[in-house]
């Protein structure tokens, strides 16, 4: 008998399992589902939205980028004239641009350092970045930039400064070359 009462009771529990389970796949089926369509729904406002953001995302990239445009415009107003003499930290040449070279330069020489990517030479800094970024020809340092009517005019002194450097020849030919740049008068192009 008690054998009987236990599968009576084991039919009892398996059964009673049974319905509990539906019961609640019922609802995690539906909870899922509910998901699904809550993720599908989220995925097509998206997708809808997509061509907005990316029409927005556009507009404020070229508003930036007028925006800059017209300050690097009267930064170089402002800095028309001016001399720059850029260097960078490469081992080889750092030392002897920085104690024999950058010393014999004009006074109204800018000088900046360039550090890998980063130059800072106070708030123009950006400008000062696009400007040497925006080198026509690109030789390698040492760059002088002079600023002729309101545009950057660009040259690279790297072949006769590495020349100077390493064969120890007089700084003269070197200094005279830069000066000769930044005196001559901007060729039209």
């Amino acid at each position: 008998m008690e054998n009987q009462k236990s599968n009576w009771s084991d039919k009892i529990l398996r059964v009673a399992g049974v319905i509990i389970l539906a019961c609640f796949s019922k609802y995690v089926l539906g909870i899922g589902l509910l998901l699904i369509a809550f993720a599908v729904a989220i995925g097509l406002v998206l997708l809808l939205c997509l061509p907005l953001i990316l029409f927005y995302l556009d507009k404020q990239f070229k508003k930036e980028q007028e925006e800059f445009q017209k300050e690097y415009k009267e930064f170089l107003s402002r800095v028309n004239g001016s001399k720059f003499f850029f260097y960078n930290s490469r081992r080889s040449s750092f030392e002897f641009a920085k104690d024999t070279v950058v010393p014999q330069l004009q006074p109204t020489t800018n000088i900046v350092f360039v550090d890998g990517e980063d130059i800072d030479c106070g708030p123009d800094s950006k400008f000062v970045s696009h400007m040497l970024y925006g080198v026509k020809e690109r030789k390698g340092f040492p760059y002088l930039i002079k600023i002729v009517n309101e545009e950057p005019v660009d040259y690279s002194v790297n072949h006769l400064f590495y020349n100077t450097m390493a064969g120890k020849k007089p700084l003269t030919p070197l200094l005279q070359r830069i000066d000769a740049f930044y005196e001559a008068p901007a060729v039209s192009e």
